[in-house]
């Protein structure tokens, strides 16, 4: 039996049928997770290596060329591009569309490997980088407070930063814009060459004793234990102290030749928020979680500890959920006015208000089955799928006026209505 002669002989079974559809719809609807885009994969890898003090000429030959040569027999690779500045080197490789990006950068790796050991010796080890519109942060705050950049630092890596690590769905938390201290050890050239030292021994001596190194296992009872030396510098006076080795034998120590201090580390980035220090929070969320979800959840708890901390202030620099609710609303808006638009004009041209209901009935109901769908299928609601939805209603306005067409050229060639309905529809 045709779909269009149930219709019409059982139109009160469809009718039901319908208010279910819908009702499975709405449910749907509100369980739909909101994001900007769909998962996108972009055939686009970054083989990143850096050597600091080198000029790019160096960077060229000693490092990008033989990356290249070996990124080169990688499969499905369609385009490869490099660029060498001051102690940087990015080689870029374009996939074919469609490529397994998890087997690429696999090969990659692999290829990486055999040619390690001919690379710098003091590069640093290449690593891999798959494009992933995903991974930008979806909320950038600025934490401030009057107490001092210092403690502003300390209760976000601390306190914020491990609170927001357990929130599900999100992979990271990056914290920046504060202090960073490093040991600095001052060497005095002239007693230097007084002792017969060089730089590269009193480099070799500070990691010779900055160590921890395993030392075997114990046996107590029925219980093995483990064993191991520590020997990781604590304070700067342990740096102070350690001895260095003359070439007649005998011993000195390193503060003797240099002088050892803790000191900030040069600052590079400067955060402000309304005119204060701050400190930026970057919250990067898991791959396969709604943005919109882990935001919401994220800026909770960021209330949370605003509330809980004396003194703090927390606001929002960016927050992409926000950009992304914004979107849809205004392709749900103008969805909405366009099928309006579509049912008005209808009207003008039919003058017939029950045509022109069964299409206006016709529009709603098939975009809220539609919803079920999405749905079941894992979907998100985003951009690309209300742009889809939007264009629907075209399409079924289209149809709707053909249906109706046909019944109108049936019951004028004698039919009756339940005979024109049935062979129109059909």
């Amino acid at each position: 039996m045709k779909l269009s002669n149930l219709s019409v002989r059982r139109p009160v079974s469809v009718i039901m049928m319908m208010l279910i559809v819908v009702s499975l719809g709405f449910v749907s609807l509100s369980k739909l997770s909101i994001d900007l885009y769909p998962d996108i994969e972009v055939p686009v890898a970054l083989v990143i290596t850096n050597y600091s003090g080198v000029g790019p000429q160096e960077m060229e030959s000693l490092v990008t060329e033989p990356i290249e040569e070996a990124m080169a027999t990688v499969n499905n690779v369609d385009r490869i591009s490099s660029s060498s500045s001051e102690g940087s080197s990015v080689v870029v490789l374009e996939f074919d569309y469609g490529a397994d990006m998890d087997s690429g950068t696999m090969q990659m790796r692999e290829k990486l490997d055999l040619i390690r050991d001919f690379l710098p010796s003091d590069a640093s080890s290449p690593f891999v980088f798959k494009i992933d519109p995903n991974a930008m942060p979806i909320i950038i705050s600025g934490l401030s407070s009057d107490r001092g950049i210092g403690e502003i630092q300390d209760i976000a890596e601390n306190k914020l930063k491990s609170r927001l690590e357990r929130i599900e769905g999100v992979a990271s938390v990056d914290i920046s814009g504060g202090y960073e201290d490093m040991v600095r050890v001052l060497v005095n050239p002239l007693e230097l060459d007084k002792y017969g030292l060089s730089m590269t021994g009193i480099s070799n001596s500070l990691k010779m004793e900055n160590l921890n190194l395993p030392g075997g296992s114990v046996k107590k009872g029925d219980k093995n234990l483990l064993v191991r030396s520590i020997g990781e510098f604590e304070s700067v006076k342990e740096i102070s102290d350690i001895s260095i080795v003359l070439p007649n034998g005998s011993k000195i120590q390193l503060s003797d030749i240099a002088e050892v201090s803790l000191i900030p580390k040069e600052i590079t980035r400067i955060n402000e928020l309304d005119g204060k220090q701050s400190v930026s929070i970057n919250v990067f969320k898991q791959s396969g979680f709604n943005t919109v979800d882990v935001a919401d959840k994220v800026n909770a708890e960021l209330l949370k500890l605003e509330k809980e901390v004396d003194g703090i202030q927390i606001e929002n620099v960016f927050d992409q959920s926000t950009y992304i609710k914004k979107s849809i609303q205004n392709v749900s808006k103008s969805g909405l006015i366009g099928g309006a638009l579509a049912i008005l004009v209808l009207y003008l041209f039919l003058r017939n208000i029950r045509s022109t209901f069964i299409i206006g009935i016709s529009i709603p109901v098939s975009i809220i089955a539609t919803f079920s769908l999405i749905f079941f299928s894992g979907i998100t609601l985003n951009l690309m799928t209300l742009g889809g939805l939007a264009l629907g209603m075209g399409m079924l306005v289209d149809n709707s006026i053909v249906v109706l067409e046909n019944i109108y050229r049936f019951r004028q060639q004698g039919y009756s209505r339940i005979e024109a309905a049935k062979e129109g529809a059909g």
